[in-house]
């Protein structure tokens, strides 16, 4: 110390004396218990220790607590320093004032307006643990009695290493022994909550009690700049005297026009992935004001008078608040770019889980008597409906072609690639892969509605298979129309190879309704390698297993056969060796559409065939189906050419219709003797029916009309 100090000092210690004898009466006493007891966080002045050593700049803080006291060292550049206590009050407020002056009074400090100021109230929590704080640096030596007293030290501590500033906090309070002191202050040492992440200079603090070493680091690994951003990635070591263990998160960091610096931090796994991490509020040390977010959020708050919340209904902390809102929803699109850049993907589909996606959550701003965090929720969200954020199986997408699955394994069978020629838009990709929509739907919601008003649209089983379409979607601030889903297509399902195709089949053979719902839509691949349907829309089979040695038939593809569970699923679907009933449905009746020379008599035995053993309740469907159909022959009199028509267009050759119509040659009498002889005497009886049922006429149809004269 100068001379000057000296007087100063001197001066300062008689002060400090007299206004510890007016603290000292009765009628004042509650004073000091209320500036040391704001704090019901045990042990907080080590917050407030490791503040001044930032302050300080300090790079290095370390901590050794022993039985009887705690002893702080850092090695900060910046000492203490002593001013005329005649001139206090100005020099409080233009920054002159004396750290001893500060150290030793109530509420003086060099504070400014949101900022956490040095020596201020925080230190005032030592006395909780000590009555005579000692305080050692390069160039004072005092120890601090009856609160605010500053006393000269004629000696230094020993093993004070030259640089550092030490303080020395015996446990000798009246009301708190020392074996409680050490306990609750080895608890904190053990389980402060980052405390390095938002101090300027602090690199590194050590602590040690006992057998045990404790160490919190912190380390800039890559600085970025975006715009009036700052990117840093950081690494924070954590030591609680037991496991060594890293935390690493991504902070993003603005300054305002005061230069005041907040931050939004997003902690990381080691794939560099983020994850969810519930901290309150911090202001340079954590506060006990609840974000309801899951990531980190700092700035210079206005505090209540403990320090513990943020004080509502202040202009500066809503300000702040705006900001840092503003800064979480640009940080995302950082982290975006940042990943695509290193080629990590930071934003998954865990992000629903970190950022806010319940409005519900959040008080409502114009409430003056809460701190509302809704800005966080309406600026991100804002934010992924308006950028390329929303996370996909292979990189990011905006709102206009984002696709939610109704399940899960959706995105697994159908591709991007795929899903754009499902949806014909070529830029779609499904989104939040891994979140079911009919599962959050039924478990949350929030989220459910938070996801849903973000996408173009959802995307299930039905659309897939059937195509559908959804009349209208909400996304950020308007409604709009959607078109149809085309669903899967004839071309679709050829482009596929079969190994994708086995996959498919599985997938539908997992419920009963996706194995009904296909039966007439054209998912398999016949011989030609052309899309076909099991059935028509009149739910005829119209596609068959193949047969050896039998042709014209539409058969499934060899190659779908050699897979077990495909051709378990094919069977399932109904698809079998062709039967009577089949030929003749899918080779004999297309022959008579197509036109042109056909051999009738094996057509009408087969007819006839199937006519004679088919269920009573199908005749009427297969007589009407056939019916119109030119295959019964007939001849011209005097000419032996066979010819076919329909049968309605027939008479039997009885002989009283032969007679009648034996002037009218053009008549059409079926060959009704070639047919008896075709199916047998012992059917003819069953024939006889089957021509009648098909509409040959044994009788005269006659009109009779009333003729007006």
């Amino acid at each position: 110390m100068n001379k000057q100090e000296v007087l100063y000092f001197q001066a300062l210690s008689q002060d400090r004396s007299e206004s510890a004898n007016m603290l000292e009466k009765p009628s004042m006493r509650g004073i000091k218990n209320s500036v040391v007891e704001k704090y019901s966080d045990q042990a907080h002045f080590i917050y407030e220790l490791l503040q001044n050593a930032d302050d300080a700049k300090a790079t290095n803080a370390r901590f050794l607590l022993e039985p009887d006291r705690l002893i702080f060292a850092h090695n900060g550049t910046r000492l203490f320093s002593v001013s005329d206590p005649a001139d206090e009050d100005s020099d409080s407020k233009e920054g002159r004032l004396g750290d001893i002056n500060a150290i030793t009074s109530i509420a003086n400090s060099n504070k400014t307006e949101a900022s956490i100021g040095k020596f201020g109230v925080g230190f005032k929590a030592v006395f909780q643990y000590t009555s005579t704080p000692h305080i050692y640096d390069p160039n004072f030596r005092f120890k601090i009695e009856r609160f605010i007293v500053p006393t000269l030290l004629t000696e230094d501590f020993p093993g004070r290493r030259p640089e550092e500033t030490l303080f020395v906090f015996p446990f000798d309070h009246p009301d708190r022994d020392a074996r409680e002191a050490y306990e609750d202050i080895s608890n904190k040492l053990k389980n402060l909550s980052f405390p390095l992440l938002f101090l300027s200079n602090l690199k590194d603090i050590e602590f040690e009690f006992k057998n045990v070493l404790g160490l919190y680091g912190k380390e800039i690994k890559e600085t970025l700049r975006f715009e009036d951003t700052v990117a840093e990635q950081i690494c924070l070591t954590q030591n609680n005297g037991d496991d060594l263990y890293d935390e690493n998160l991504w902070l993003f960091s603005r300054t305002d026009e005061s230069n005041r610096r907040y931050s939004v931090g997003f902690f990381m796994d080691q794939q560099g992935q983020l994850r969810a991490v519930k901290k309150p509020a911090f202001c340079f040390f954590p506060t006990k004001e609840v974000t309801g977010l899951n990531f980190i959020i700092h700035a210079p708050f206005l505090l209540t008078d403990s320090r513990e919340g943020i004080r509502a209904g202040v202009q500066h902390n809503d300000n702040m608040l705006k900001r840092l809102a503003k800064l979480s929803a640009d940080a995302l699109v950082y982290l975006r770019d940042i990943g695509e850049r290193k080629k990590i993907r930071h934003i998954r589909d865990n992000i629903v889980y970190i950022i806010p996606v319940d409005p519900e959550q959040f008080s409502d701003p114009t409430d003056k008597s809460k701190v509302s965090f809704l800005p966080f929720y309406e600026e991100i969200q804002k934010k992924f409906a308006t950028e390329r954020l929303l996370p996909s199986t292979d990189g990011y997408v905006s709102t206009t072609n984002a696709y939610w699955a109704s399940v899960t394994q959706i995105p697994k069978l159908f591709s991007n690639k795929q899903l754009g020629k499902i949806v014909e838009n070529k830029a779609a990709k499904w989104v939040f892969v891994s979140l079911g929509r009919d599962e959050v739907q039924r478990y949350s919601k929030a989220l459910f509605n938070y996801i849903d008003n973000l996408v173009r649209t959802n995307v299930n089983e039905d659309g897939i298979l059937s195509g559908r379409s959804r009349d209208y979607y909400y996304s950020y601030g308007e409604r709009q129309s959607l078109e149809n889903i085309k669903g899967i297509s004839e071309k679709y399902i050829e482009a596929q190879t079969f190994e994708w195709l086995h996959r498919f089949y599985k997938w539908l053979s997992e419920t009963k309704h996706r194995t009904e719902i296909v039966t007439d839509k054209p998912i398999f691949l016949d011989q030609d390698r052309k899309a076909a349907a099991a059935f028509d829309d009149e739910e005829r089979l119209i596609l068959f297993l193949p047969v050896k040695d039998v042709s014209g038939y539409r058969v499934v593809h060899p190659e779908l056969l050699k897979n077990a569970e495909t051709k378990k699923f094919i069977e399932k679907v109904g698809i079998k060796q062709p039967s009577l009933k089949d030929q003749i449905y899918n080779i004999i009746l297309p022959q008579y559409q197509e036109g042109g020379e056909i051999d009738t008599d094996p057509h009408f035995m087969l007819f006839f065939e199937y006519y004679c053993k088919c269920p009573y309740d199908e005749v009427f469907e297969f007589i009407y189906l056939i019916r119109d159909y030119e295959f019964l022959t007939y001849y011209d009199e005097g000419d032996p050419q066979a010819y076919r028509a329909a049968a309605s267009s027939m008479y039997l050759p009885t002989p009283e219709l032969k007679e009648y119509f034996e002037t009218k040659k053009s008549t059409r009498f079926i060959a009704l003797e070639e047919y008896k002889e075709l199916v047998g005497p012992s059917r003819e009886k069953q024939l006889m029916d089957f021509l009648k049922k098909l509409g040959v006429k044994e009788e005269i149809s006659l009109i009779t009309e009333e003729i007006d004269y």
